[in-house]
């Protein structure tokens, strides 16, 4: 990826101003490509697609910047009616991953770091009633992630548990959002901000036997798994450092026409 900043876009003609609000949008363009290319595969109509993107915008301004429901209605050109009723849409369920699924993983991540009893996982996800808590550590438990030690118990990570995956569906989609969190990020930082953190963003397309793929993309999730298991121990003993994240994928290409 070629980072770009507004100094570096007066050279291609247009105004910093304007070259830069192009840019955001180029980048922004991009990223729809592809919900556009997984929704027209999966044959969702137009509209439908049009009301995803509008969920998603809610809810990233409403959840995760914290944002007035009279900003996001500013925002959406709508009546605060109209856009205070955007997320009742669909159906609870329908944002397990969301809300379910970052839930525990949020737990085994606070408790990664420490053990905790009830009182600290209180403390610290106060907002959720008591039966919520003791549902997700009983999954937790059941799953491996969690070993529960003492009476009362005090739960800890289990150190075999590196990876938060599951074959359920629900988990999937969590994995996916975490997937598509990093990419974002990925992309803020090099295309937009042009910051000096480390990131990298790098496609490789080649040929390669199913049997040759397979081989190399165990030897590089070992290889970063490995890596990432070394740095996250080297920060529980300094506490040096911030979270970070790496997503990999790969996939047989589609030869073109």
């Amino acid at each position: 990826m070629l980072a770009l900043d507004r100094d570096s876009l007066r050279g291609m003609g247009e105004s910093p101003t304007g070259g830069f609000l192009e840019l955001k949008q180029r980048v922004t363009y991009s990223l729809l490509r592809a919900a556009a290319r997984v929704g027209l595969r999966s044959g969702l109509p137009l509209k439908q697609m049009v009301s995803l993107m509008q969920l998603a915008y809610f809810r990233e301004a409403r959840e995760e910047q914290g944002h007035t429901l009279d900003a996001i209605a500013e925002l959406f050109g709508r009546s605060l009616r109209t856009v205070s009723t955007l997320h009742h849409q669909y159906r609870s369920d329908f944002f397990a991953p969301e809300e379910q699924v970052a839930f525990r993983r949020a737990i085994a991540a606070l408790v990664n770091h420490a053990p905790a009893d009830l009182g600290r996982l209180q403390a610290a996800f106060p907002d959720v009633p008591e039966a919520k808590l003791i549902e997700a550590l009983q999954d937790l438990e059941r799953g491996g992630t969690l070993l529960p030690r003492g009476d009362p118990p005090t739960w800890h990570r289990n150190p075999e548990a590196h990876e938060f995956t599951s074959t359920d569906l629900q988990a999937r989609i969590d994995g996916l959002n975490r997937q598509m969190d990093v990419l974002a990020e990925t992309i803020w930082r090099r295309l937009v901000l042009s910051d000096d953190a480390p990131t990298l963003a790098r496609t490789y397309v080649f040929h390669a036997s199913d049997r040759d793929l397979q081989a190399l993309l165990g030897a590089i999730e070992a290889l970063v798994r490995g890596g990432a298991i070394a740095a996250d121990q080297t920060y529980e003993r300094s506490g040096e450092g911030r979270q970070v994240g790496i997503t990999l994928a790969a996939t047989p290409l589609e030869e073109p026409p």
